[in-house]
């Protein structure tokens, strides 16, 4: 029997725990421990082949017992030949995407070195959930020809102390890329041309290459764990949130509001459920081709600023106010 794991997430969590539990200083080390090549585990990891039963439990026996409950329940069983259909000709005309996938991948080094190289299985961290919240933001993930992209904007003015002192950062720090940032005339671009990075936005957290708009959502690996997912939170509010203030005089003191718009109806809905889970009161907001969560009020705004926060000079600038 074959082991096929029904989601991506879950196969790569489950090559992961192993690799950590083996103590394995690459991958290259955990494939001769399970007597395959390193070839082979990319396609099992990548799901391009099935994982043969006896290797499967070989590798589920390190890891630790409160998660194997999990992995046993993520798996399905396959006859012997059915994960061998996915090598052959039939199988590359139904599974086209993932195969051409793998195929790129296992021949970076035949074509050369990549610029940029990191594990696209690095660990979560606030650096990379709060970058992955930016490029939910305003962020756009390409791929044209054999280039790559991940091309950020922002107001060139407001967005522009972020871009050079934080996102920049971010990016040397987890990915040892020093991205190039651009002065357009209407807005301010960073940019960054990697194919390992596209392959951790695509593959890793499934983010769509090219429109987003109305497909957006959190990964799931970054929606079910609460740790950091307020950072991505705090990325995706830095870039496409707002603070404002209503100064009509039906109101006493200028009344405050933190808002956050998108066309995509399952990221506005995952929005409300953290803000829920974190006890921040808000509303949503129908337009004309977007839903808006808006947060109002001091008493609202404060518990935003200390469960999620800002960590752009655009917005807290701005709440400075609330505490003269």
């Amino acid at each position: 029997m074959r082991i096929y794991f029904r989601n991506s997430e879950d196969c790569f969590k489950f090559f992961e725990e192993a690799r950590n539990s083996y103590n394995a200083k690459s991958w290259r080390e955990l494939a001769v421990f399970i007597k395959t090549k390193r070839s082979v585990l990319d396609k099992y990891r990548y799901r391009i082949l099935c994982l043969p039963e006896d290797k499967f439990y070989t590798l589920l026996d390190l890891i630790d017992k409160d998660k194997k409950e999990h992995f046993l329940e993520a798996i399905e069983r396959r006859n012997e030949n059915w994960g061998r259909v996915l090598g052959g000709i039939n199988s590359y005309k139904i599974n086209k995407e993932s195969f051409d996938t793998f195929r790129k991948i296992a021949n970076k080094g035949r074509n050369g070195k990549l610029k940029y190289n990191f594990d696209i299985n690095m660990p979560l961290s606030e650096e990379l959930c709060e970058f992955i919240g930016v490029v939910i933001g305003d962020g756009c993930v390409g791929k044209y020809g054999t280039g790559y992209s991940i091309i950020i904007t922002g107001d060139k003015n407001l967005d522009k102390n972020y871009y050079y002192n934080n996102l920049k950062k971010i990016c040397g720090t987890i990915f040892n890329i020093n991205p190039a940032i651009y002065l357009r005339e209407d807005c301010i671009q960073l940019k960054i041309y990697s194919k390992r990075l596209f392959e951790l936005l695509t593959l890793r957290f499934n983010f769509p290459s090219g429109k987003k708009a109305h497909t957006i959502a959190i990964p799931s690996e970054i929606y079910k764990n609460i740790d950091f997912l307020k950072f991505t939170l705090r990325g995706m509010f830095n870039t496409d949130g707002g603070v404002g203030y209503d100064k009509r005089k039906i109101y006493k003191y200028p009344y405050i509001r933190v808002n956050y718009s998108s066309a995509s109806s399952s990221l506005i809905n995952q929005i409300h459920d953290i803000l829920i889970y974190f006890n921040i009161n808000h509303s949503i907001h129908q337009r004309e081709r977007t839903q808006m969560i808006q947060i109002n009020g001091n008493k609202n705004v404060r518990q935003f600023i200390s469960q999620i926060g800002f960590s752009n000079e655009r917005h807290t600038d701005k709440l400075k106010y609330l505490y003269q």
